[in-house]
């Protein structure tokens, strides 16, 4: 039996409802579980059983009596162990607890969005010492990223999801990205998320808030809703995020700003998990970073660690935000500890998604609003330009205002704008002001994230005397170094150079009275995504992946279950394209279709290959009436890896992962094997080329969504 950790409930209730109609004896523990009986492990009768941390530290003592019962130990999400991770949870950081109850039971922790740092916390924290790495790539090649400048919610809605001013019943698509197509928009607060979600069900969109102020029945019926494609868009703060397991969400929508980059990569990870293509558009303002950081620091500690390390995490959200001038991509590897794929010269047809970088030039990944807009070839160096004297001009005017302000204040200091707070502390005296007139203060603005990215400033937590807390600017130790050389060579170049800091001075424009009507019909900020799962059928294939795709929805909301979840988006396109003429050839020919033996399971696929055969009736199409082998058309590193329940391909234990766990074992010491002496850090690639050979009992998995 393998023991499954897990933080969130309406997670397990739907691994455990997946679990079954494949046919695997499955519970889990806690509210809203089963009545469970510790017998039920030790006779055999449960394969999996998923508990709340909560759950499993309150029966340390039961838990370790059925220990020879379990096969494997697996924490989910277990970036949530370390203080250094995105979502720390003080309860996850007692789980080296219960594996010392468990005493030699294998443990296995998974997450995909970890950096290196919390990998090692994590097996610090976990004393999993020796314990093999397996590190996935976290590149998603068919995820589109988009940063776009924020507008009304009117606005920006009605390019994604063709609003209009009178609702109307619309079908749900998700065989393509389209107006239709199921959605998550996340955003910081409860008020917000309940507003947009009301604006976009009066526009005639299948829409609900989700947040963690609602009931939990609410918040169920809401979840499961959105699984059946009964509703087309979820508005949710981030307590809609890790418990979100459906496969065709074709985009996901950050109105506003998330906390940190492993927070908006954990969140965009619900898009596209079938495979097909996915828009991840983020919508915000400056203020949006400032409203982030101020939800952070409501609950942190002036001079807390681990509330700097937060405000750390937040200011690389913020650069990857308003920074144009770099690939969206490149900088999410980068972060990840990834680098992009170098190669001598520009390929003749770059791959969409895949960061290439040519030489010293700048990566590009022709999949990201950034690179869209590139003019240049990957051959050509963008502008570069030294700005080495406005960037000590900056450090000295953060000097003078002594480490306690925001970001303000230095900005208006060396621009010269005399306001109230700089006269207040006689800073107007100060031989820094107006030392950077050369440029505006909207200019310098824009100026100190770029180096404050560079690690030449930094962002301490502090609090005010009325008890509120802010971020504190001051120069690091870098920074003062570089402040007081005496040496003039550039030390600070950008390149390629936003617009926002290329342009002059902004001059005064003459007033002129305009229309207040606003031209919407001038062009979309968005540029939509020309790429869909069916894209590359012909009409009369893309017609059929469409139908097929509603006979499953149909038999969805049928059974009460989650049809994609038993035949995935890409299974219905390779139906599509082979056209089986019967259930047997579809079983033999069509690869990743699962063996549906058992009723009313069986009867989907009947009902699909019978759609298949009345699309090629009415339209004369050629049909596969023999079966032939199915080939598997998969990227190798994904296709070359063993099915064993150490090397799952997926960031988290889902239903399928421990399905073909099981299968693939017959014998519960099956699931055990893996590499007997990889190095302390592997890619998933490498473990899967050398196969199993040995027993080890700790895994700490790392693999991308």
């Amino acid at each position: 039996c393998a023991l499954v950790i897990s933080p969130l409930i309406s997670l397990m209730q739907d691994q455990v409802h997946t679990l079954r109609q494949r046919q695997i004896p499955s519970t889990h523990c806690g509210s809203g579980g089963d009545s469970f009986c510790w017998s039920s492990v030790t006779s055999g009768h449960y394969r999996v059983v998923y508990m709340s941390p909560e759950f499993a530290l309150g029966h340390l003592a039961e838990i370790a009596g059925v220990r020879q019962a379990l096969c494997v130990l697996a924490i989910d999400e277990a970036h949530c162990i370390s203080a250094w991770g995105h979502d720390f949870r003080p309860v996850y950081q007692q789980l080296g607890r219960l594996r010392e109850a468990l005493g030699q039971v294998p443990t296995m922790c998974l997450t995909a969005t970890c950096t290196k740092e919390v990998r090692h916390d994590i097996q610090r924290s976990m004393g999993l010492l020796g314990c093999v790495h397996i590190v996935g790539p976290m590149n998603r090649p068919n995820l589109k990223y988009i940063v776009q400048p924020r507008r009304t919610f009117e606005e920006d809605m009605t390019e994604i999801f063709g609003l209009s001013s009178h609702g109307s019943e619309r079908v749900i698509d998700n065989t393509q990205i389209d107006p239709t197509s199921s959605t998550i928009v996340y955003v910081q607060t409860k008020a917000r998320c309940e507003e947009l979600a009301a604006l976009l069900s009066r526009a005639g969109v299948a829409a609900a808030s989700y947040h963690a102020g609602l009931p939990m029945q609410d918040r169920s019926d809401i979840h499961r809703a959105f699984l059946m494609d009964e509703l087309q868009v979820v508005v949710a703060t981030v307590a809609f995020g890790m418990g979100i397991d459906k496969a065709s969400i074709r985009r996901v929508i950050h109105y506003g700003a998330a906390h940190s980059l492993e927070s908006y990569v954990q969140q965009c990870g619900r898009a596209g998990r079938d495979g097909e293509d996915a828009e991840c558009i983020t919508f915000f303002k400056p203020q949006d970073l400032q409203e982030a950081k101020t939800l952070i620091l409501q609950g942190c500690k002036a001079n807390d660690e681990h509330s700097r390390h937060l405000l750390l995490l937040h200011s690389k959200l913020a650069a990857f935000l308003a920074d144009s001038s770099q690939c969206r991509r490149v900088r999410l590897l980068q972060h990840f500890g990834e680098e992009p794929h170098r190669l001598d010269s520009e390929p003749q047809e770059p791959r969409k998604g895949e960061c290439i970088q040519v030489g010293s030039l700048p990566a590009c990944c022709s999949w990201c609003d950034v690179c869209e807009a590139r003019k240049l070839p990957m051959t050509q160096s963008p502008e570069n330009i030294d700005f080495t004297q406005e960037c000590r001009i900056l450090l000295q005017c953060v000097s003078a205002c002594g480490g306690f302000t925001g970001s303000a204040l230095p900005c208006a200091l060396a621009a010269g704008q005399l306001v109230d707070k700089l006269k207040a502390r006689n800073l107007h005296r100060h031989p820094t002001f107006g030392s950077g007139r050369h440029k505006a203060h909207s200019w310098w603005k824009a100026f100190l994230p770029h180096v404050l990215r560079a690690g030449l400033l930094e962002e301490k937590p502090a609090k005010l005397a009325n008890g509120l807390s802010y971020a504190a600017l001051s120069v690091s130790e870098q920074g003062f170094r570089r402040m007081r050389s005496t040496d003039q060579s550039a030390f600070f170049r950008i390149s390629p150079v936003p617009s926002d800091l290329a342009a002059p001075p902004p001059k005064p424009a003459p007033v002129v009275l305009r229309s207040p009507a606003v031209a919407l019909e001038a062009g979309s900020a968005v540029q939509r995504s020309e790429y869909g799962g069916a894209d590359s059928l012909d009409s009369r294939k893309q017609e059929l992946y469409r139908r097929l795709s509603h006979v499953r929805q149909q038999w969805m909301r049928r059974l009460n279950i989650m049809g994609e979840s038993l035949v995935s988006n890409p299974v219905l396109r390779m139906l599509a394209e082979i056209r089986p003429s019967s259930v047997r050839v579809a079983q033999q020919t069509v690869p990743g279709l699962p063996q549906l033996r058992t009723e009313p399971l069986a009867s989907l696929l009947e009902a699909l290959v019978s759609e298949v055969n009345q699309m090629c009736r009415e339209h004369f199409l050629p049909q596969q009436t023999e079966p032939r082998a199915a080939t598997d058309d998969r990227p190798p590193k994904f296709r070359r890896l063993p099915t064993t329940f150490g090397t799952a391909v997926s960031g988290t234990p889902s239903a399928e992962t421990l399905a073909s766990a099981f299968d693939a074992a017959s014998d519960p010491q099956d699931v055990r094997t893996c590499d007997a002496s990889p190095p302390e850090e592997t890619s998933a690639e490498s473990v899967a080329e050398s196969g199993p050979q040995a027993q080890s009992d700790d895994w700490l998995t790392l693999l991308d969504t």
